[in-house]
């Protein structure tokens, strides 16, 4: 008898929401009800790990509920994207993706284990930030003009910049000046972007694009000189640095996102709550402040549909790239 009250109560439950009287809710209705995991795929200290744990921490506010780092680096972020993408799908693991994680890696690794699109429910964006174009002191250019015309005069002996590793946005963004201005540059890639800055600094290698938190300490020593900005506009921290654009090489311009990803399967709900939580935190003057200060900004998505199709061309638009570069990663 006390099973069929059970039952019952249930049952009238379900006719009252019909009635309109009360609405049933799904039964991720209590979401989240336990911590959050949120995975990034580089190690800590990177501009991807510093980027999540300061939404994380906003987003932790408003859904009420801890959001605990996890970091799993390696292979370009591909090992801890491929965890995510094979985690259950119930909003309980969350990955913060980069561009290169879900644009280009598709097109860098022949053998990449997730894909970009098919194995993630795309969240929101949370943060761009570009590339700065830096030479040491030493090279005699002031000016992104005087380095192309260098390149040219020294064809048969390239310029030189180096990278944190194939297929990394500063090869990347090599990539497309060179295409942009027509000239020729010989990659140095090396295992971290520290290693590669350290040959820059000493003139060793004649060039490399950082972020503005990495180069602007150099830049402001007089050690480095910062010829242009891969944004769509003047970095606040190096208002005197001319974006790509601005010198007549738009094609050059790459903004490097970070976002929020789901495993594929997600409910639409939890997809929807997550969205929501993170526009609310990035709305945060304190939080702006923060992207600020690592030389970037704030960039996020009205919706995860609006996210997807953003996706969607960033994956066509950078396969093409790397195809055309000739880079790949076995």
């Amino acid at each position: 008898m006390k099973r069929v009250a059970i039952l019952f109560k249930y049952a009238a439950l379900g006719l009252l929401g019909a009635a309109g009287t009360w609405v049933g809710a799904p039964a991720w209705a209590a979401y989240p009800d336990k911590p959050i995991k949120l995975v990034v795929p580089f190690p800590a200290g990177t501009a991807a790990d510093i980027s999540a744990r300061r939404v994380a921490q906003g987003m932790a506010g408003v859904l009420k509920q801890s959001i605990v780092i996890e970091n799993r680096g390696g292979a370009g972020g591909a090992v801890g994207s491929e965890y995510v993408a094979k985690a259950a799908p119930d909003g309980y693991t969350l990955l913060a993706g980069t561009l290169n994680t879900h644009a280009m890696n598709s097109a860098l690794y022949k053998d990449l284990a997730y894909d970009p699109i098919r194995d993630f429910e795309p969240i929101t964006r949370v943060t761009t930030f570009p590339n700065v174009l830096v030479v040491p002191a030493s090279l005699k250019v002031n000016t992104l003009a005087q380095l192309v015309d260098l390149a040219k005069k020294r064809e048969s002996q390239p310029l030189t910049y180096g990278s944190g590793g194939v297929g990394t946005t500063a090869h990347l963004s090599a990539v497309l000046l060179g295409q942009a201005a027509d000239i020729k540059l010989l990659h140095i890639p090396y295992q971290g972007t520290s290693k590669a800055m350290t040959d820059v600094l000493s003139g060793r290698v004649d060039m490399i694009f950082g972020n503005v938190p990495v180069v602007l300490p150099y830049v402001k020593d007089g050690k480095l000189k910062a010829l242009t900005i891969t944004s769509e506009e003047r970095s606040k921290q190096m208002p005197d640095v001319p974006t790509v654009a601005e010198l007549g090489m738009k094609n050059a311009e790459i903004s490097v996102w970070i976002a929020l990803f789901a495993p594929k399967g997600t409910p639409a709900d939890i997809v929807d709550t997550l969205s929501k939580a993170a526009l609310t935190a990035l709305q945060s003057p304190e939080l702006q402040a923060g992207y600020e200060q690592d030389g970037g900004k704030v960039q996020t998505d009205a919706t995860p549909a609006a996210f997807a199709d953003v996706l969607k061309q960033d994956v066509e638009r950078w396969g093409k790239v790397v195809r055309e570069s000739g880079a790949s990663v076995n």
